[in-house]
């Protein structure tokens, strides 16, 4: 696990996720014939596929409960719970949904602080060196993209896209995680 500061007193995490392989080549197809299920009526103007994508497959559970085990051994999700004392709580995905960037596609500026999610993730299951990177908007940092690799960011830190201004499709992964009390 990597942590990345992107503002002053915000840090980001980023890992590696072990079973790429596989997890790309069963969501690849699925991914890139799925139609737009959201009109481009979000801040991600390409396709996106449904909120609760694929919540039942094997392989997509996997990623998300490695997700969710790096927000918990997190220092700030621990520091939350501190705050909590003897009550226990926990983090789940609120949405999860796939985006696919064709030539022409972007996303805007935003954040996830209306959607009240404490924390956003994002993985890269196909993507090239040359594509637009993922971008925090303040700070201006560049996240450096390779498939199979994931970044979990608290929901309020700004971020957006560039257009993908080549042929080749980008396609990534994203979820809304929010802390409960069970």
């Amino acid at each position: 696990m990597r942590i990345y500061n992107v503002k002053s007193d915000t840090s980001v995490i980023t890992g590696e996720y072990p079973f790429h392989k596989k997890l790309k080549e069963e969501l690849l197809p699925l991914l890139e014939k799925s139609p737009d299920h959201q009109d481009k009526k979000t801040n991600v103007k390409a396709t996106m596929t449904e909120w609760q994508w694929q919540e039942d497959n094997p392989r997509v559970k996997r990623l998300k409960e490695c997700a969710l085990a790096e927000v918990r051994s997190h220092p700030l999700f621990r520091q939350i719970e501190f705050k909590f004392g003897d009550t226990p709580l926990n983090v789940i995905f609120k949405e999860f949904w796939g985006n696919i960037y064709y030539k022409g596609d972007y996303t805007r500026v935003h954040d996830h602080f209306g959607t009240q999610s404490s924390f956003a993730f994002v993985y890269f299951l196909k993507t090239k060196w040359y594509h637009p990177p993922f971008t925090f908007s303040e700070s201006g940092k560049k996240i450096k993209q390779k498939e199979g690799t994931y970044l979990i960011f608290p929901g309020y830190l700004k971020h957006h896209v560039l257009q993908n201004r080549f042929d080749e499709t980008r396609i990534t992964l994203s979820g809304n995680l929010i802390i409960k009390k069970p």
